[in-house]
């Protein structure tokens, strides 16, 4: 060992949603040494407290990596915005606080591609075990866990008429879209408390901090993993402007995200062999599916102006701002706490699937977004319709040997024409709840990609325009049983000893909502793999329908 390294048990580096379980997780044993490493800065902004000033963080460079695709072939060589946390509780610092799981059937069909311990029925207890839902503890929710989980609590007139309108489009109303059957529209749950954001940060990380066993460092970018033959023994990171070392008696574990673990798993020799000489990197083991098999949701925003002044957009005036942040700094309270996307769920575009195939978000106002973060606000409501499950696969590559410069992102959206298709078929899913007479009496209009996309030709043509990611990247180090998976169920970096990977990359598929909660669910599962405990009794739910599975895992190409 170097003679300035420390030693620990174990080595986390990321404290995004993942690692902050991790930590947590871990240094419940007394006896456990754990550091925490973490390339941003500590979690401690007033605008990342309130859950309307979501913008205001999302887009603050000081949290934010701010990363940027390569050119989109069939984007209309777009670059589109990946940005990812820079910060402690990492994306679950900036996002929108959005709590969903996934279909049921997007976990049974991991478990059908031998991933038996990766079930709906097994990770059910594990989702349950991160969350205190407001709805109370029972078979779906779970009522002592660190992450506190709201329901939508914002009063509009627009999310009522959006409700009666898909209704009437013949869509389902949902109470809980976390609940055993959530296919349909209804009010989305959100991770926040007491009117505040409730990160993995917040809900894990800060209480353990207290625990001396527990050693947190920030502004600590890794550099590589520390290996000895076919065994990863530490890290090397820059922190104050020096390189230091840290050593691991039991495991390195990465959880950079789907972007960055992959990334110091080339720089430290563990990836493509041909890629890695190039770059002039040490190959320690050659492993081509690292930085493979790239997937996020595709996301088209749409926008709709409002004759009647019903809608939140009072909130973008000088007055409406004071307003707000007044009754929120006083009372935690109003439209300050609400995340403002609080209405969406899940709807069947295309007539073959027995699944959902499209998502949606809806906000209560008209959202006029700038590059650099700005907006103004205007009176009707954003929509925004996700591809659940996509076909296109990416790759992420190293663009230098140096952990300092961003990798190269290629997503390679719409390079299989099927998913032109399925975003096709939901916008004009989306345009018949619009269309219906609750949102008409309202006097909405919409006005992007309105009448220049009518035709299928105009909207494929639109969608290459406007396109852009749900900022939902994973699946980069997938896990499975066959030869070309990167990790094993158990998540340990096959080819290399005392090496795990826990977080978003190491999805077989991108299962179809947003992440968070599936990533904290994960880092639950992983953390009783890592100290050796017996997993939680699977739920005593039955198994989705194999046709369902099967749809899912024929679209995946497994």
């Amino acid at each position: 060992m170097p003679p300035t390294a420390d030693e620990f048990d174990y080595i986390i580096v990321g404290a995004g949603s993942a690692g902050c379980v991790l930590a947590a997780r871990l240094t419940e044993d007394p006896a456990c040494r754990v550091l925490l490493l973490e390339a941003g800065n500590p979690d401690r902004s007033l605008m990342m407290m309130i859950p309307a000033a979501v913008y205001k963080v999302f887009h603050n460079p000081r949290f934010n990596w701010n990363y940027e695709s390569e050119p989109q072939a069939e984007l209309m060589k777009r670059r589109v915005p990946v940005p990812r946390g820079r910060t402690l509780g990492g994306s679950s610092s900036i996002n929108s606080m959005v709590w969903l799981r996934a279909h049921p059937a997007d976990y049974d069909a991991w478990a059908a591609q031998g991933l038996n311990e990766w079930s709906f029925a097994h990770c059910l207890p594990y989702f349950k075990r991160s969350e205190t839902s407001d709805r109370g503890a029972s078979d779906y929710h779970g009522g002592d866990g660190p992450i506190h989980v709201t329901r939508a609590s914002l009063r509009s007139a627009i999310f009522d008429a959006f409700e009666e309108s898909s209704v009437a489009a013949g869509h389902r109303l949902v109470d809980d879209l976390n609940g055993p059957d959530a296919v349909g529209i209804g009010r989305l749950d959100s991770n926040k408390r007491n009117g505040r954001r409730c990160s993995a940060s917040v809900g894990y990380l800060r209480p353990a901090l207290k625990r001396p066993n527990l050693t947190l460092r920030t502004a600590a970018l890794t550099q590589r993993v520390i290996l000895q033959g076919a065994r990863a023994v530490g890290v090397e990171y820059r922190a104050g402007g020096q390189i230091l070392t840290a050593m691991a008696a039991r495991e390195v574990i990465l959880s950079g995200g789907a972007i960055n673990t992959p990334q110091l798993l080339m720089l430290s020799g563990i990836g493509p062999g041909d890629e890695l000489r190039q770059q002039g990197i040490r190959v320690a083991l050659d492993q081509p599916g690292i930085g493979g098999n790239l997937q996020d949701h595709l996301d088209m925003g749409m926008s709709y102006s409002c004759s009647e002044p019903i809608s939140h957009a009072w909130m973008g005036s000088p007055l409406g701002k004071a307003r707000v942040g007044t009754e929120w700094l006083l009372n935690r309270s109003g439209p300050g706490a609400s995340n403002i996307w609080e209405i969406g769920g899940f709807a069947k575009a295309m007539q073959d699937s027995g699944l959902p195939t499209v998502h949606y978000h809806v906000a209560p106002m008209k959202i006029d977004a700038r590059p650099d973060g700005s907006f103004t606000l205007s009176h009707g409501f954003t929509l925004h319709l996700s591809q659940l499950r996509q076909r296109s696969r990416g790759r992420l590559s190293l663009r230098s040997a140096s952990a300092g410069d961003a990798p190269k992102i290629d997503f390679r959206f719409f390079s299989d024409p099927r998913d032109v298709v399925e975003m096709r078929e939901g916008i004009k899913v989306t345009r018949e709840i619009t269309s219906q007479g609750s949102l008409g009496k309202l006097g909405t209009l919409e006005v992007h990609p309105a009448d220049a996309a009518r035709t299928d030709a105009e909207i494929d043509a639109a969608l290459r325009q406007y396109v852009k990611t749900e900022f939902h990247p994973s699946c980069t180090c997938r896990m499975g049983v066959d030869e070309g998976a990167v990790v094993d169920p158990e998540l340990r970096l096959n080819g290399i000893e005392g090496l795990r990977v826990v977080d978003a990359s190491v999805m077989p598929h991108c299962v179809g909502a947003n992440l968070n909660a599936t990533v904290i669910m994960i880092a639950e599962k992983a953390s009783d793999m890592i100290r050796g405990r017996n997993s939680l009794p699977p739920a005593g739910i039955a198994a989705q329908p194999s046709a369902l599975v099967q749809e899912i895992v024929s679209q995946r190409g497994f």
